[in-house]
């Protein structure tokens, strides 16, 4: 029976709905045992924007705030009294709630605090931005003084209201205050997020960094240069695994030695590394052979000269399991074919490669895309996601690869036209046609298939859509298995109603739809 599951069984399951408390909640009135293992699960990051959003996340949350108000000291009840905030009626409490929190968001504390103020049944019809704070840097101090350890700090710099401050002051100014013993919260500290362009922030990584080395995990929006706080920050964490930098000025590209020398410093530990709108040399890459995941998206200042293209052409990456590459810049198919190529150390097995993604707005040499596909067919047995480029002349290679990847479950195709051509033109003539490219779809069982995408410049008969939908129905009343997909298009000629041929096929076609941007 289910409910005669040791804790050790029951963690790992409830960890799997974590994000779903409307799955998990249910799962406390079983019996005392599983109630046990599952509130301190529940209760773990209960300010998530999952919860937040979803159907009952208002009431959740004010009930959520009245919850934790109750457990404030009754010096901070009179505190509170004194500016007007009401203090809400709650039964005595069955657990310790504040010493199950493990993730501090302040973007997400700071919105629920403010649902609560504007919630029909908080009973006051204005409250002012300096309540808004109080309250916020009261919960925000007692819930860090309670909480046994905190597993992920994130921080934005979010205004609370007009010129009250920001939630970093408040995360800066409980650190002032936090004594030396209970400083602990933060030393198993394994996640850093931080969004901000405040000065105050220096002052945070320095003392986080005499606080915690066991970060595993730093994402950083950045602003401005990486600061030598910053820098001192992931120097001193021992173990990190994961780094994320992304740098926000529009048409701008940080070149920062100082940061890239950091890195390398880090490249032996490291198995995830995303890069964005940060200079980095691709043949710095042959130091990280302990990555999984690669992202570089516009980190190249202006064209990579040839000689950097031939040297990332010789790098191996065993253990890479995705890889994206994003540029404005033109770049070269073939180099990235050899380059996959040597992500298949073991012949008999293949690459560890399952996503691709290849973005650019111009190839320098289009018609080497057979290169491409041909190399990720013969190493890359296990691809499930590939966005890329592809010519309406590759269909021996794309039939090759649907038989050589048969886990494939999303597919954004990509012509080879510059994107930035087809701007102003809608001309059918100047478009590739992606329909040669669907007649193989149909030839192919594409038995995983969750979404098929087709942007930038193609053009498609919607009759011809309509067969490769006939092929999938067919094939599913043979096997009574109808396989649904999701489907859509940008920028895209449509020859004929593809609106409606996806209507008058719902049990294939699950979601479909045009939209705008850049993928």
């Amino acid at each position: 029976m289910a409910s005669t599951l040791i804790p050790e069984c029951l963690i790992p399951i409830f960890k799997y709905l974590e994000d779903d408390p409307v799955l998990l909640f249910p799962c406390i009135l079983v019996n005392r045992c599983w109630c046990q293992t599952a509130i301190p699960i529940l209760w773990s990051n209960p300010f998530s924007l999952t919860k937040f959003d979803s159907r009952y996340g208002s009431r959740r949350m004010f009930s959520l705030i009245n919850t934790f108000i109750s457990t404030l000291s009754q010096e901070s009840k009179n505190t509170l009294i004194t500016h007007e905030i009401k203090i809400p009626e709650v039964a005595n409490l069955t657990f310790d709630y504040p010493s199950f929190l493990r993730v501090i968001d302040m973007l997400c504390i700071d919105l629920a605090v403010k649902d609560w103020f504007a919630h029909p049944n908080y009973g006051k019809i204005s409250y002012t931005s300096t309540q808004i704070k109080l309250l916020l840097s009261i919960l925000t101090t007692h819930l860090l003084h309670n909480s046994s350890f905190i597993d992920t700090l994130k921080i934005s710099h979010t205004t609370i209201i007009k010129t009250t401050g920001t939630t970093s002051d408040i995360i800066l100014d409980i650190i002032h205050q936090i004594p030396k013993t209970t400083k602990n919260c933060f030393s198993n500290l394994k996640e850093f997020q931080y969004n901000s362009d405040t000065p105050i922030m220096e002052d945070l990584f320095l003392k986080l960094s005499h606080i915690t080395n066991s970060i595993e995990r730093i994402c950083f929006t950045i602003y401005k240069n990486m600061t030598i706080s910053a820098l001192t920050l992931l120097k001193t964490q021992r173990n990190l695994k994961e780094l994320t930098i992304q740098y926000h000025i529009m048409y701008d590209i940080l070149i920062d030695q100082f940061a890239i020398s950091t890195f390398l410093d880090k490249s032996n530990t490291l198995t995830h590394l995303t890069l964005e709108k940060l200079f980095f040399p691709l043949n710095y890459l042959e130091n990280f052979k302990t990555l999984q995941e690669l992202s570089l998206t516009d980190c190249g200042y202006h064209d990579y000269n040839i000689n950097d293209w031939l040297t990332f052409s010789l790098i191996t990456l065993p253990n890479l399991k995705k890889l994206v590459y994003k540029n404005p810049n033109p770049i070269y198919l073939d180099i990235f074919a050899k380059f996959i190529s040597n992500t298949n150390i073991n012949y008999h097995f293949g690459s560890k490669l399952s996503q691709i993604i290849i973005q650019c707005c111009k190839f320098q040499n289009p018609d080497n895309s057979n290169l491409l596909l041909s190399s990720i067919s013969s190493n890359c047995p296990l691809l499930s996601f590939y966005s890329g480029p592809i010519s309406s002349k590759n269909t021996l290679e794309l039939s090759q690869l649907l038989i050589s990847c048969p886990f494939i479950k999303n597919l954004r195709l990509h012509p080879l036209t510059s994107i930035c051509s087809l701007n102003n033109t809608l001309i059918p003539e100047i478009r590739s046609s992606f329909d040669p490219l669907l007649l193989e779809l149909c030839k192919a069982p594409l038995l995983h298939l969750d979404t098929l995408t087709i942007v930038h410049g193609w053009k498609i008969q919607s009759n011809i859509f309509e067969d490769f939908l006939k092929v999938r129905q067919n094939n599913g009343n043979i096997d009574g298995i109808l396989r649904g997909f999701n489907f859509y298009w940008n920028n895209t000629v449509v020859i004929g109603d593809l609106v409606k041929i996806c209507e008058e096929y719902p049990d294939i076609i699950k979601c479909y739809g045009e939209f705008n941007g850049i993928i």
